[in-house]
């Protein structure tokens, strides 16, 4: 081979190599920024959402956000970054399935657990910034209008927890339990929270999700990052997330709310099925849901 054609090799090569990156990049591009694929583990949002879909999220409505995290695709090998959000068409509403990040990883009383951003839960946003939310015997109440359970949601009548029953590790602690909940006034942006109006929890929970250090303090006082105060300005929205399988799903009613922060996009269509209770992975292809394929999940 000449030297001639072996230059025209190379190039060939350095074309290729630098073609396949801009499509890497591209690639990662869009899915941090306008739409990206889920797999859902669990049945909290059956049958809406089963065990097994693989769903699309689009992450451009709410307003697309940089990155937040910089590191290896795919695995938890990385670290957070500062972000910024565009302004979106819409923000999150009553009824919309939302992508979420987890807020907290427990929920101990006055404690709030860690972030863990490598988390995404998917659910039914239920109320949004400025609403009420109220339970009452399984039924839901959105500032006293009935939302009722989706067409594929499930929350059955003959298992009702008692009105008087104070569920344990329910947020916050003291407002009922899954069945019989609240009422409980959702946070807007600009929100003042007076502490000796409302459960101390509530407020240490909004104002934890807001990146501020807060602990107890005495007379119906927190500390917010240290200092002694009887009240707090919100600086986002906040939102009330359920799934729609609403006896078996870990959410707000139990982990708190979910700050305008951790909103990642809307759940569109689930354009992948199978059933995942085949353990064996090559028998499982064989056992694909084509009737749960691209549907539109509302």
């Amino acid at each position: 081979m000449s030297e001639k054609e072996k230059q025209a090799k190379r190039s060939r090569n350095s074309s290729a190599f630098r073609g396949l990156m801009h499509i890497i990049v591209s690639v990662l591009i869009l899915r941090a920024t306008v739409i990206e694929a889920y797999n859902v583990p669990t049945g909290s949002m059956e049958t809406t959402i089963k065990i097994g879909d693989f769903i699309l999220g689009n992450k451009f409505i709410y307003g697309i956000r940089t990155p937040d995290w910089i590191g290896i695709p795919w695995t938890n090998f990385g670290f957070s970054v500062p972000y910024y959000r565009l302004p979106g068409f819409e923000e999150p509403k009553t009824g919309d399935v939302v992508i979420f990040r987890y807020p907290n990883d427990k929920w101990p009383g006055l404690q709030i657990g860690p972030h863990d951003p490598s988390l995404n839960y998917i659910k039914r946003c239920i109320a949004g910034p400025g609403q009420s939310l109220e339970i009452i015997e399984k039924d839901v109440f959105v500032d006293g209008v009935q939302f009722d359970l989706p067409e594929h949601g499930r929350a059955s009548k003959l298992n009702v927890y008692d009105d008087e029953y104070a569920e344990r590790m329910i947020f916050p602690p003291g407002i009922g339990n899954r069945d019989y909940f609240g009422p409980l006034h959702i946070p807007a942006a600009g929100d003042t929270l007076i502490f000796s109006e409302l459960n101390l929890n509530h407020a240490v929970n909004v104002i934890s999700l807001e990146g501020h250090e807060v602990t107890p303090g005495i007379s119906g006082r927190l500390k917010v990052d240290g200092e002694s105060v009887d009240s707090y300005i919100c600086e986002q929205n906040h939102y009330f997330m359920m799934g729609d399988n609403r006896d078996n799903s870990h959410d707000s009613r139990y982990w708190g709310l979910v700050p305008e922060s951790n909103i990642i996009g809307e759940a569109i269509i689930t354009y992948l099925s199978w059933e995942q209770t085949e353990p064996n992975l090559l028998k499982r292809i064989f056992k694909i849901r084509p009737s749960r394929m691209f549907r539109l999940i509302d």
